[in-house]
């Protein structure tokens, strides 16, 4: 019998044909993302049916641990991108590589929706920026038991386990330990909404120094982790009772599906940043451009647009360079206009 490591090896080299080939591949059709809202209710029922379906095709993970001995039990295709999400949470987050990373990681998520589920709809995104002002109202958290995402958890009779909403029935997830999907939303304290405000993501956006990327994406990893703790449950990282703190893991967040539409959302705000300047399209560094003190524990001054990105099992090694331009392959895809654009 094959060790672990040869049947790891074989499944990436099953991945380096088609990559071999992006170089010179153009897309068939380039597929437009649309904000939550403006989707009809068979498609979102459409697409929270294609998340239910990952979560239903269970497999014996072909993936190691930490410790090195191979992951125990069955899983799901869409507990995979939970635990690839945690095992890799350094290389994704908290660093220059956090935007073209997780442009890459929605990418094999569109993928594996389409090809192993059969969803043939558009990818959706959330606007935050359009309820900000009050984003427990958000239109994003509808009841609805067959097309709506749900609303809060309850946190006064069980471990904050969502209540309604298509995600409320038959949805297990298995990290850190299986579990029903939760949330806990709160401002905090203080509120942190600003980061979030439709006007300060324009003047980030408008005002930014031409080819500013590092900052740039330090104001947009300020909106990822404020809408994530906004959440709670398991989109903050918040693990189960039953799972000891000093053994929480703490990167599942993709557990809940509204990472998707929220990530989703900072790549359609990266990629509008890319068009607006020529300068932006391809910018990438590890520090900003008008820096005077490189020992900042922020920056990273070898940042490098060759750098190989990781995805454990789901993928091979993708370079930042492949991922600057969406609408050309291997990505294929643009963004619809909002409903205030």
């Amino acid at each position: 019998m094959p060790s672990h490591f040869a049947l790891i090896c074989a499944f990436a080299l099953a991945y380096t044909v088609p990559l071999a080939t992006y170089a010179a591949a153009s897309c068939k059709t380039v597929d437009l993302r649309q904000e939550w809202r403006t989707l009809s209710d068979d498609i979102k029922a459409d697409w929270l049916a294609g998340v239910k379906c990952l979560a239903s095709l269970r497999h014996h993970r072909l993936s190691l641990t930490s410790q090195g001995t191979e992951l125990p039990g069955l899983h799901s295709l869409y507990d995979d991108f939970a635990y690839t999400h945690d095992a890799l949470d350094e290389t994704a987050h908290e660093n220059a590589y956090f935007l073209p990373w997780h442009r890459w990681f929605v990418h094999l998520f569109e993928e594996s929706l389409r090809q192993k589920c059969g969803y043939s709809g558009p990818i959706p995104y959330w606007d935050w920026t359009l309820d900000a002002d009050d984003l427990f109202a958000s239109p994003i958290f509808d009841p609805d038991l067959h097309h709506g995402l749900g609303q809060d958890g309850d946190c006064v009779s069980s471990d904050c386990t969502i209540r309604d909403g298509a995600l409320s029935r038959q949805f297990t997830l298995a990290f850190p330990v299986p579990h029903m999907l939760r949330r806990n939303m709160s401002l905090g304290d203080p509120p942190r909404t600003a980061s979030l405000n439709g006007a300060h993501i324009a003047n980030v956006s408008q005002s930014s120094t031409p080819g500013d990327f590092f900052t740039f994406q330090y104001h947009m990893s300020r909106a990822h982790n404020h809408l994530h703790n906004f959440v709670g449950g398991d989109m903050a990282t918040r693990c189960p009772k039953e799972v000891p703190e000093d053994l929480c893991t703490h990167s599942y967040a993709s557990n809940d599906p509204l990472f998707w539409l929220h990530h989703a959302q900072l790549d359609r705000l990266w990629s509008k940043w890319q068009s607006a300047h020529p300068e932006n399209l391809h910018a990438f560094a590890g520090y900003p451009l008008h820096s005077h003190n490189l020992s900042n524990p922020l920056y990273d001054v070898n940042a490098s647009v060759g750098h190989w990105m990781h995805y454990d099992r789901l993928s091979v090694p993708i370079a930042v360079a492949q991922v600057f331009n969406h609408t050309a392959a291997p990505l294929c895809y643009d963004y619809a206009a909002g409903p205030n654009e």
